[in-house]
């Protein structure tokens, strides 16, 4: 047998459509759970119990197979799959992927593990009331200190809200070499402005692992310069697990809450994992739904044209920071329904399932109108005897929870 007779004898492989292989390719390159720490080495105690049983499950040899397969395979890879992040490190690593993949990044999970410090050796614990799910205090796991001969550093010390800071500060602009050219020996930046970490981000979802309750200190400056200047009035929704719910971890839910448009949707619900010394112990909701609270951030300057803290920075600079989007879809009737109201899909539940349900929120207040509505509608029969309420001073419509006038406000604030 000739080797031309043995090539006509020889059946060629069936054909398939482009179409359909750029499916397979999507459905190889996508991952059934979050990428914990992309391009970097993860560390086991980082990790949940099931997501050291499951790896990622993605058929990476696909990109080696020809230049085609790695240019389509490599935009799926970062565009169908969400990342965790569990240190600064890895989160500036991320600078390493190009930024036409980076850019259409719209939601990221950081997860920080509170790093906690001391000179002597003694054993310190989460109480078990942290969370229902805990029968008995748990141990922290304490790095060993050299002791110094100065107040500034001895004892315990947690740096929880300064690994905040390190994290939100990875998500600014990563240095770019490019962007500085040479002039007569001398290095001149380019004045155009570079683009954060991931431009596209919307949803920001931070998890505080091992955060108790009184065992940090107020929050750094440098918090509040991150989260509403340099990153502020950017995103559409923060969900925050784990915060403590003391004077300090109300001081940085408010700080974070400067990362929301106008508009947007800042979720705050208890803790859903807790770290142990070989990993992460998964906290779960009991109920079918989660139970958390929720709150609209700055919603009245939209209807309004009230200004806000960060507004004065926006006519400094000329910049204009748009609200939050309208939510899709047409929400439920309500008779509540008016100029103070706005309506907002929430999470049914913060798993990985992506339900969820409409919500009325209050503008004034930011909270559940359910929650604020006998306090809110307390005004309503101050109005003239001729009408049937209290026309709202913004709309000059009658509706339950009326905008009151300026001086009607003050009546109520004497009582």
């Amino acid at each position: 047998m000739t080797r031309s007779s043995s090539r006509i004898k020889c059946r060629s492989l069936p054909h398939i459509p482009v179409e359909i292989q750029l499916r397979i390719l999507s459905f190889a390159m996508t991952s059934p759970h979050s990428i914990v720490d992309p391009l970097c080495r993860v560390k086991p105690e980082h990790l949940l119990v099931r997501e050291k049983a499951k790896s990622c499950q993605i058929a990476i040899h696909f990109l080696a197979t020809c230049k085609a397969y790695y240019a389509e395979g490599t935009k799926f890879l970062w565009t169908n799959n969400s990342f965790v992040f569990t240190t600064p490190e890895a989160l500036r690593n991320f600078a390493e992927v190009p930024l036409y993949y980076r850019q259409n990044i719209q939601n990221v999970n950081l997860r920080i593990i509170a790093k906690f410090y001391d000179d002597e050796e003694r054993t310190h614990k989460i109480s078990r009331h942290h969370h229902p799910d805990l029968k008995k205090a748990i141990p922290l796991t304490v790095h060993k200190r050299p002791k110094e001969n100065t107040l500034t550093r001895r004892g315990f010390r947690a740096y929880g809200w300064y690994q905040l800071a390190d994290f939100l500060a990875a998500l600014l602009p990563p240095f770019d070499p490019s962007h500085v050219h040479s002039n007569n020996g001398c290095s001149v930046k380019d004045l155009t402005p570079l683009p954060k970490l991931l431009p596209a981000l919307e949803k920001l979802r931070i998890d505080f692992v091992n955060f108790g309750e009184n065992m940090f200190n107020s929050p750094p400056a440098q918090l509040h310069e991150l989260a509403s200047h340099q990153l502020g009035c950017t995103l559409n929704e923060v969900v925050l697990t784990g915060l403590p719910s003391d004077e300090s971890g109300r001081r940085v839910g408010h700080e974070l809450s400067g990362l929301l448009k106008d508009e947007g949707l800042l979720i705050d619900h208890a803790p859903t994992m807790v770290a142990l010394k070989n990993g992460i112990r998964s906290l779960g909701c009991d109920s079918v739904e989660c139970n958390y609270s929720a709150k609209v951030v700055r919603a009245m300057r939209a209807v309004t044209g009230q200004a806000h803290h960060d507004d004065a920075h926006a006519q400094l600079f000329g910049v204009d920071f748009p609200p939050a989007p309208q939510e899709e879809g047409e929400p439920p009737y309500s008779m509540y329904q008016s100029c103070r109201t706005i309506w907002k899909k929430i999470p049914v539940r913060l798993d990985d399932n992506d339900e969820r349900k409409w919500e009325l929120f209050d503008r004034v207040s930011g909270l559940p109108w359910d929650d604020v509505e006998e306090e809110a509608t307390m005004l309503d029969l101050f109005g003239d005897e001729d009408d049937d309420g209290l026309v709202c001073d913004h709309c000059g419509e009658i509706h339950p929870g009326a905008i009151p006038p300026a001086e009607l406000l003050d009546l109520y604030d004497d009582f």
